[in-house]
């Protein structure tokens, strides 16, 4: 079995997913998933923050247009904000 196959079967099983738009509110996950454990996070093509908490434009993580991000806790408390002029979707598959 190759690595990158061995690394997708440690998420778990698939329990649903949702697409989001993240604009000039921060806004938390919508949809966390029945017996969801983790959830990976893809970004669209602008950039955004990610915040436990409340995020800014200028205050949180700074996630790269189409980078990825593990979440495995506090999923109902994580929030995202776009940083530029421009809305951002994110994709988000949870896994339990």
């Amino acid at each position: 079995m190759s690595r990158a196959r061995a690394a997708a079967s440690d998420y778990g099983v698939v329990k649903g997913d949702e697409s989001l738009t993240v604009s000039s509110t921060a806004i938390a996950l919508a949809s966390v998933a029945s017996g969801a454990l983790n959830a990976l996070v893809t970004n669209g093509a602008e950039p955004i923050r990610v915040r436990w908490g409340t995020p800014t434009a200028s205050v949180g993580h700074y996630l790269n247009p189409y980078s990825v991000l593990d979440l495995y806790s506090s999923m109902e408390s994580v929030k995202f904000i776009r940083t530029g002029g421009s809305d951002s979707t994110i994709f988000v598959t949870y896994f339990g």
